[in-house]
């Protein structure tokens, strides 16, 4: 394994990042200091303070160079099997080499390796951790998620064809994509651990970090755009996040002709709700064909009864009876036998349309063919966050990810500024090819009538070789429960969900006791959301 650093002129942190590999438990790696023809004498005379048994080469080049030129100097100057970067003034973590050796013993498939960070201020301060997921292509996009302490292996980083000059400020960032996004997900593994210790940055003028940042964030919309088309060998259009410039909005084109859509709205009377979700449906939603089955169970108002009439008098709506006890899971599959849609969404009749787009960029993701369910972002009346994802923990417990956090917050590690990947979403509103739904036999109306019928789903869909995601540019309102009511509210309902969730946990236990996208470093709260483990061993400020 070969470290590259490239010295950035600046004695203190040149000797900050070495001293940190001579505290490496694991000796095992060599590193490569790159610099201009002007600073060989002084790193050379940095380098003596390295530990004898670390391998450390400088090579200098020939003419002043870049520290872009520099890393791919190191690139071209290293012959081990791993390769990695490390920007002169970060650290590594004492354990840094040793848990990659262990990982490499663990998964020895491996490509690339890739660990949590934060950030060590002024008098040695840790700060602003970056508690990342299991491998996930679409954060990958959306916001770098391999950035910090990445080691690749060095035939892939020649064969992508190193770094590129034309991708800067977001070079490397480029490489990383190149690298990572083409293997399989079992070929990149991540170790739950900050190993990487960033500098903070000295404080700059206002308007040049603006500017920085600006042109970081431009070349890095440049950097999506190229992995995204080669991900799928479709253009996609990236723009930034409405809530956060620095991440990437990859939107998905449509195929042309767009695909129906089925939307299936279960309800039992409650016609103020279906009126104003129905008004969203058809009034405000810009997308060129869809149907809406009303799945009727039961309803007996007279308020609701005129109302269906008054519906279905619009060609694009169906009303259908599906009697019998409330139980979402057959009633939905009983309206997808009765729809004609290439996309099936799933959506509650407590649902309100914010925004017209939010169909076609959910659609426009289900149509990949590596996708399987979407999930949108939904909020709360008082426009706190209800949903954008679901993480899984022991219990078994279904967390929703960021819930209470604002509608405009970026989301612990920017959850909620891009699209990711989940085990799960709720099916509040999901969507979803016909295909794949009926490849794993729909809900389970028989052991789900009502609760976890939706991440069943979604880990059947897991386990049949597709991802599910979650997009935040899908933003919808969500009166939670508005119609069937809390589980909470009688004892029947109490036996009915103790039964669900003793079914739900007994079947997917070893993905609520292990959830890849979930950072064992963090704990998930229904009421007050997230805060550090116990064990996470370090006392770091959460930011959101």
């Amino acid at each position: 394994m070969t470290f590259a650093i490239a010295d950035s002129g600046n004695d203190a942190e040149l000797h900050a990042t070495l001293a940190s590999l001579s505290a490496q438990l694991c000796q095992r790696f060599d590193a490569v200091v790159t610099c201009a023809p002007s600073r060989a004498e002084a790193v050379t005379h940095a380098l003596l303070f390295v530990r004898d048994s670390i391998n450390v080469r400088l090579v200098a080049a020939s003419a002043p160079a870049s520290l872009l030129e520099l890393h791919q100097l190191a690139l071209e100057h290293t012959a081990e099997t791993w390769f990695g970067v490390i920007l002169a003034g970060d650290r590594l973590a004492p354990q840094a080499v040793s848990s990659i050796q262990f990982t490499l013993a663990k998964w020895p498939d491996a490509a690339v390796i890739y660990a949590d960070e934060d950030w060590i201020a002024e008098g040695q301060a840790r700060c602003k951790p970056r508690f990342k997921s299991a491998w996930d292509p679409e954060a990958q996009l959306g916001f770098d998620l391999l950035d910090g302490l990445c080691v690749m292996k060095h035939a892939n980083v020649l064969a992508a064809g190193g770094f590129r000059a034309e991708f800067e400020p977001a070079a490397s960032y480029d490489l990383r994509c190149r690298v990572a996004m083409p293997l399989p997900c079992s070929q990149v593994r991540h170790i739950p651990s900050v190993l990487y210790h960033r500098q903070v940055p000295p404080i700059m003028d206002a308007g040049d970090t603006r500017q920085a940042v600006e042109a970081y964030a431009a070349a890095a919309r440049r950097v999506a755009a190229e992995a995204a088309f080669r991900q799928t060998g479709m253009a996609a259009e990236v723009l930034p996040s409405p809530i956060a410039e620095f991440v990437n909005h990859v939107r998905r084109p449509l195929p042309n002709p767009a695909p129906r859509v089925s939307v299936l709205v279960p309800t039992r009377d409650r016609a103020n709700l279906v009126r104003t979700c129905l008004d969203g449906l058809l009034r405000k939603t810009d997308y060129p064909d869809f149907e809406v089955l009303i799945l009727d169970n039961d309803s007996v108002e007279p308020a609701t009864l005129s109302l269906f009439t008054e519906l279905a008098a619009d060609p694009r709506v169906r009303v259908l009876r599906v009697p019998g006890p409330f139980n979402f899971s057959t009633i939905n599959n009983v309206g997808v036998q009765a729809s004609t849609g290439e996309v099936l969404l799933f959506l509650n009749n407590d649902i309100e349309i914010l925004d017209g787009g939010w169909l076609r960029e959910m659609v426009g993701e289900a149509m990949r063919p590596d996708i399987g369910c979407v999930g949108a972002k939904l909020l709360y009346g008082d426009g706190t966050v209800q949903h954008a994802g679901v993480m899984l923990q022991s219990g078994p417990l279904a967390m929703h990810v960021c819930r209470t956090d604002g509608a405009t917050d970026t989301g612990l590690d920017g959850r909620l500024a891009g699209t990711r990947d989940y085990l799960a979403v709720t099916g509040a509103c999901l969507a979803v090819r016909r295909s794949v739904f009926e490849q794993v036999g729909g809900f389970d109306g028989e052991h789900l009538p009502v609760a976890y019928n939706d991440i069943d789903l979604c880990l059947k869909v897991n386990d049949a070789g597709y991802r599910n995601i979650c997009t935040p540019f899908a933003s919808l309102l969500h009166l939670e429960s508005a119609s069937r009511g809390h589980d909470h509210v009688s004892e029947e309902k109490q036996q009915r969900a103790q039964r669900e969730q003793a079914h739900a946990s007994t079947k997917w236990i070893d993905r609520f006791e292990h959830d890849p996208y979930h950072n064992p470093n963090v704990q998930l709260d229904w009421l007050t959301g997230a805060h550090l483990a116990h064990n996470a061993g370090q006392r770091w400020q959460l930011a959101r």
